[in-house]
């Protein structure tokens, strides 16, 4: 999966706004999903994280990167099978980018 959303808000506003956003999901995730055994990692403008998630029978180890520049940020990530199987890439790509274009307004 990959996803690319603009931005005009500068890399250090734009760094600051997703990590706030990403520590908001994690601690209450939609949809009753629980998430565990959480891993970021900023170096500079990327972020690497990890974490597992479960809903109800779905569920699986998600992992990628975050990376920010001056206009725009890059989520890169390999969705489970199970989860591209049941929910579909698609769905989950136009969630994420539909919630991430919020945050960089």
């Amino acid at each position: 999966m990959r996803i690319e959303q603009p931005h005009a808000l500068g890399q250090r506003e734009a760094v600051e706004r997703v990590d706030r956003f990403l520590d908001r999901l994690i601690k209450d995730p939609p949809g009753g999903a629980t998430v565990k055994d959480v891993r970021k990692r900023w170096d500079g403008p990327r972020m690497t994280f990890s974490f597992a998630i479960a809903w109800g029978f779905f569920g699986g180890e998600f992992g990628g990167t975050l990376d920010v520049t001056d206009n725009g940020v890059v989520v890169a990530s390999e969705l489970p099978a199970l989860v591209k199987s049941f929910v579909g890439e698609e769905r989950i790509t136009r969630v994420i980018a539909e919630h991430l274009g919020e945050v960089l307004k």
